[in-house]
C-alpha cells in the first residue's frame, strides 16, 4: 500500500529552501525602498526647480536680481509654502552680473540650490535668463 504525504525530511528541507528565499528577497528591502526615497525626492526638486525658473522668466528683467536672495520654501509634495510648512528650500542667487550681447540682449545666470532634511546639498543647477523686454 503507497503512503500518502510527505515525509519530516521533505517537509523540512523544503522549509528551509523557502526561508533561504525569503531571506534573500527581504534583504533587498532596504535598498529599494531607499531608492524609491531618493526618486521621490529628486522628482520633488525637480518640479520646485521649475516653479522657481518658471517665477524668474516670468517676473520683470530688473526684478530677477531681486527675486533670487529670497529662499522658496516647498512642502513635501513639492508645493510652494511658507517657512513654516517647509519640507525643502530651494535659493536662488544671481551668479553674475548681466551679460549684454547685441544679438540676444541682456542674459542672467541663476543657480538654484535645492536642501532638504536628509541632504544639505540635495541639488543644483544654473538656468539663463534672457532680457524679452518686458
Amino acid at each position: 500500500m503507497p503512503r500518502k504525504g510527505f515525509s519530516l525530511v521533505e517537509v523540512v528541507l523544503a522549509l528551509g529552501v523557502c526561508s533561504f528565499a525569503l531571506v534573500s528577497l527581504m534583504s533587498l528591502m532596504p535598498v529599494s525602498l531607499d531608492s524609491a526615497r531618493n526618486a521621490l525626492e529628486i522628482t520633488r526638486i525637480a518640479k520646485a526647480f521649475q516653479q522657481v525658473t518658471a517665477d524668474l522668466t516670468q517676473s520683470k528683467f530688473t526684478n530677477v536680481a531681486a527675486m533670487s536672495t529670497a529662499t522658496n520654501y516647498f512642502d513635501y509634495d513639492g508645493n510652494p509654502t511658507n517657512a513654516s510648512g517647509k519640507y525643502f528650500t530651494v535659493l536662488a542667487t544671481v551668479a553674475a552680473s548681466p551679460i549684454t550681447n547685441q544679438s540676444s540682449g541682456s542674459l542672467l545666470r541663476v543657480k538654484l540650490l535645492s536642501q532638504t532634511p536628509r541632504n544639505t546639498n540635495a541639488g543644483s543647477t544654473t538656468v539663463t535668463i534672457c532680457d524679452m523686454g518686458y
